[in-house]
């Protein structure tokens, strides 16, 4: 691998070279035979031809190897895990209605919740943000070491806290992954709990961007296939256009076609081991980071150059037969 590219760039300087060695050749071969006249002619072109060859190719392996050092090769090395320094994790909420959806005990919304608190509480040291969507994302907490004011703002989520409807997920993720503070060298890890339904907003760049900004995510679909009645924070059922009691049914498929990305994983809410699954998930993500460490090996060119020049230097200074 070269970490200097734009070194190659002197290789143009070769031609002029080589041009200039083999004008030196033709001067010299006619000062010599101006010289030395035709009784000598034979012993000192010899001696010159095989001193202007070893001194025209040392001098230009010369060249090549400087270049090939300035271009800064590196490979090799080892390779080693460093551990990481820590993880930040921004919890993002769905409020929309549906989230009252009941048909995971006591709600979705305050499953959502609980499986937060439990992320907190198994998670210490670590650091948080909440930032709950429906028609746009907001953040609520940014992230802190202090868990608390986490745990003192989950009790009062609810639809009611914004009058927009539908449920925005590009808005919600994208506020989350905008959250982290950057240039800190700690995983970044966006837990969303959506039902995935009134779905609005594009979802085909999400992926490119937290993978960009080496952001992983983890989606916990909340509601079943089966669904529910709705029925608003006072009791009274949501209506739809025909005065039907509106069925809620978690988009189970949006929310895996999320998760086909590699750096986006889908978990049920509903499952048992959900929350030792995320937890590993988050351990493996948040695992000692892979680095190679590659070796920069411009000093063997550099070397190379260097015996080179000591070469042509030798073969130009001292004389050959006696006579050069």
């Amino acid at each position: 691998m070269v970490s200097r590219p734009d070194a190659f760039l002197l290789f143009f300087i070769l031609p002029p070279l080589l041009f200039v060695l083999f004008k030196r050749y033709k001067r010299g071969k006619r000062d010599l035979t101006a010289i030395g006249g035709k009784w000598r002619s034979g012993l000192l072109m010899d001696v010159f031809l095989i001193k202007w060859f070893f001194s025209s190719l040392l001098i230009t392996l010369f060249v090549i190897f400087s270049i090939l050092s300035l271009a800064e090769f590196t490979g090799g090395g080892k390779t080693t895990a460093e551990p990481s320094s820590g993880i930040d994790l921004v919890f993002t909420v769905d409020i929309s209605g549906s989230m009252l959806g009941t048909d995971v005990y006591p709600s979705r919304l305050k499953r959502s919740t609980d499986l937060i608190s439990a992320f907190v509480e198994n998670l210490p040291g670590e650091r948080f943000g909440l930032v709950v969507f429906k028609g746009s994302g907001i953040k609520i907490i940014p992230i802190t070491e202090d868990s608390s004011s986490l745990n003192t703002v989950l009790p009062y989520l609810n639809p009611d806290m914004f009058s927009s409807k539908g449920s925005n997920l590009e808005t919600g993720i994208t506020t989350a992954v905008n959250s982290f503070t950057s240039g800190e060298e700690r995983k970044k890890i966006v837990l969303v709990f959506t039902d995935g339904e009134s779905f609005s907003g594009s979802t085909s760049l999400l992926a490119k961007e937290a993978k960009m900004k080496d952001v992983s995510i983890i989606i916990f679909g909340t509601g079943t296939d089966q669904g529910t009645e709705l029925y608003n924070q006072s009791g009274e059922p949501v209506l739809d256009n025909k005065g039907n009691i509106v069925i809620s049914r978690q988009n189970r498929a949006l929310l895996q076609e999320l998760a086909l990305s590699e750096n986006i994983f889908y978990l049920n809410i509903s499952d048992s081991s959900v929350l030792n699954n995320s937890l590993d998930i988050i351990n493996k993500q948040a695992g000692a980071s892979v680095i190679n460490n590659k070796e920069s090996q411009y000093q063997f060119f550099l070397s190379a150059a260097i015996l080179f020049l000591f070469l042509y230097i030798s073969v130009r200074i001292f004389p050959w037969k006696n006579t050069f």
